[in-house]
């Protein structure tokens, strides 16, 4: 999306604001607690993660911290001097692409807090495809792009050149919201 449609910092946090993310969300924990007992089986070597995008109530950090991971939270508007002076063996980003003004250079700080060998693990909903090519129609009914805050959006072809660009080989694809990337060594 070109920069003139971006919101401010300020629309953007108290848009952030009206999510209801907590630990009181059955939904929301049970949603996470799948993302995590697929990373325990695709990234059995990861002890450490860094949750990118944690939002304003780190719930997947708790959760994380909770199934054994030494967990920090990142978030550039609610915890933004946290997390980006180490390296992780996994780092996980939830609901957060989307939101990325400049994919290029966030991946780029990512694949920099990543140890060697370490694991991406990003959830974002696809954009529709029919018959494997962008569905325009599709994408205008898409509840996904009437979220103001959500500005960039990803297929199966952008992930898989992001992690050709990026050294990265993908492990896991669940073909609608959810990508598993290994950096190489």
């Amino acid at each position: 999306m070109p920069p003139q449609f971006f919101l401010s910092k300020d629309e953007e946090v108290a848009r952030y604001l009206e999510h209801e993310n907590s630990l009181e969300s059955e939904g929301y924990v049970n949603m996470f607690q799948e993302k995590i007992a697929v990373i325990a089986k695709v990234c059995p070597q990861a002890k450490s993660a860094l949750d990118y995008g944690c939002g304003y109530e780190p719930v997947l950090t708790t959760l994380l911290s909770r199934a054994g991971y030494e967990a920090i939270g990142y978030d550039l508007n609610f915890f933004p001097e946290r997390g980006l002076d180490s390296t992780y063996d996994l780092v996980i980003s939830t609901e957060t692409f989307e939101h990325f003004k400049e994919p290029g250079k966030e991946i780029a700080t990512i694949r920099k807090l990543l140890a060697p060998a370490g694991y991406l693990a990003v959830m974002t909903k696809r954009y529709p495809e029919m018959d494997g090519k962008p569905d325009l129609p599709g994408f205008k009914k898409w509840y996904y792009q009437r979220d103001p805050t959500h500005i960039c959006f990803y297929s199966a072809k952008t992930f898989a050149w992001t992690a050709r660009a990026n050294g990265f080989k993908l492990l896991y694809d669940n073909g609608k919201d959810f990508i598993i990337l290994q950096s190489s060594a």
